[in-house]
């Protein structure tokens, strides 16, 4: 594991109760490996007897009762999941009650409202420790107080980009939940990073199916004269949108038991189409008039493009086996390096748009992030390239990927409460 050095003599008793609590399953193949390495060791042998002990043998009961304990965890952490989606669905129909201007409303908490459920979520299903419970309930508070602060200015670009960033900045406090007093591990990182994967594709496959369900329930009432478009988007979609993600994490960890890959699966099959796409585009790029450098429209999709391929790298990398295949890993390292290009143009367009146009809020955002990605690529290709030349295990590029993450916070942070201020809300 990530988590583990390889030298089993270094390892202590805390290590390994650690790695255990972050993840059984992985633990338990990298046991059995190890195991078989030192078999004359007393630490192991301790442990060997605790995973394959069956307590069935002396108490046969125990068995149906922890099934019985599970199924009623379960059962309730559902109807908190239900509580907690009809809460925030209700939070965010008060602009149709009270005076409250949507248009300043929606921006600011929908996406701070879905989020707080997924914080909410894994506070109350991981039991967190007070003190992480109290820095929890602490981030989302000041997060709060920031976006009412905030002032209602819609042509300021510093106060746009700072709502941009603000899931961001929600987003490391719900890794901080996630990771629970483990954030400072890069495997319990890792873990978070697969979670956001798998979460956006359960989310999606449910807002696919809520869509199916939509159309179908429009169309029968259509049928038989009762118009119910507007009650059902305004109640039934809305809750179902907000919901979704919350839903997704439920059936991820409970249902799923964390065990999905789809993530990763899908990311190792787009690798090759997006590397394919990436330099086709960059070749296209060269024989057209178009340039990021003076059409500002061009460069945002320049750089949307560039989030996609770095997302689909991130996830293709931290899902690969150890022993992962070499045409595979050959992929990812092109797709690596052909990202670092576009990085590389976008920044020097962004660059050569601060001296022809001065500094701007948007400049300053765009050219942090874009700067941080590069850096970070530039770095997991390095490492990707060693370990490709000595045929050795991607665990120190899935640390690498790990380590780098609190940057990426920072600068969300700064962008969501410094920026602002350093440009007096314009």
């Amino acid at each position: 594991m990530d988590s583990l050095p390889s030298d089993i003599q270094s390892v202590s008793a805390a290590q390994l109760e650690q790695a255990y609590r972050l993840d059984p399953v992985q633990f338990r193949s990298w046991f059995d490996s190890v195991y078989q390495q030192n078999p004359q060791s007393q630490l192991l042998q301790a442990w060997q007897a605790r995973l394959d002990f069956d307590e069935t043998v002396q108490h046969p009961y125990s068995q149906n009762k922890a099934l019985v304990d599970a199924s009623r965890s379960n059962n309730s952490l559902l109807l908190y999941v239900v509580f907690i989606s009809v809460l925030v669905w209700a939070i965010a129909k008060l602009p149709d009650f009270i005076a409250t201007d949507a248009q300043w409303f929606y921006p600011r908490f929908i996406p701070y409202l879905v989020i707080s459920a997924l914080v909410i979520y894994f506070s109350i299903s991981r039991a967190l420790e007070k003190v992480y419970l109290l820095l929890g309930i602490g981030g989302l508070t000041l997060v709060l107080l920031v976006l009412l602060l905030l002032p209602d200015r819609p042509d300021s670009d510093s106060i746009t980009m700072a709502l941009i960033h603000s899931p961001f900045v929600m987003l490391s406090l719900l890794g901080m939940a996630f990771c629970e007093g483990h954030w400072r591990d890069s495997s319990a990182r890792l873990k978070y990073i697969r979670y956001g994967g798998e979460l956006l594709i359960f989310t999606a496959l449910i807002l696919l199916g809520g869509g199916v369900l939509t159309a179908l329930s429009l169309g029968l009432f259509d049928l038989i004269g009762i118009p119910i478009d507007e009650w059902f988007f305004d109640y039934i979609v809305m809750w179902g949108v907000m919901s979704a993600p919350l839903i997704a994490t439920w059936l991820w960890d409970q249902v799923l038991h964390r065990e999905s890959k789809l993530a990763s699966v899908i990311a190792n099959v787009f690798s090759p189409l997006f590397l394919l796409l990436t330099v086709a585009y960059l070749l296209a790029l060269l024989g057209q008039q178009r340039s990021p450098f003076n059409d500002r429209e061009f460069l945002i999709i320049f750089n949307a493009l560039l989030l996609v391929v770095w997302g689909i790298t991130v996830f293709s990398v931290t899902g690969r086996a150890d022993k992962g295949s070499r045409l595979l890993d050959l992929t990812n390292l092109s797709l690596v390096f052909v990202t670092l290009v576009i990085d590389a143009i976008a920044l020097t367009a962004i660059l050569y748009r601060w001296f022809q146009f001065g500094i701007t809020p948007n400049r300053i955002a765009v050219t942090g992030a874009n700067l941080l990605i590069f850096v970070h690529l530039a770095w997991i290709f390095f490492e990707y390239l060693k370990a490709f030349r000595s045929k050795s295990g991607t665990e120190v590029i899935k640390t690498t990927i790990g380590r780098y993450l609190p940057l990426y916070s920072l600068w969300s942070i700064f962008v969501f409460t410094g920026l602002p201020l350093l440009f007096g809300f314009s």
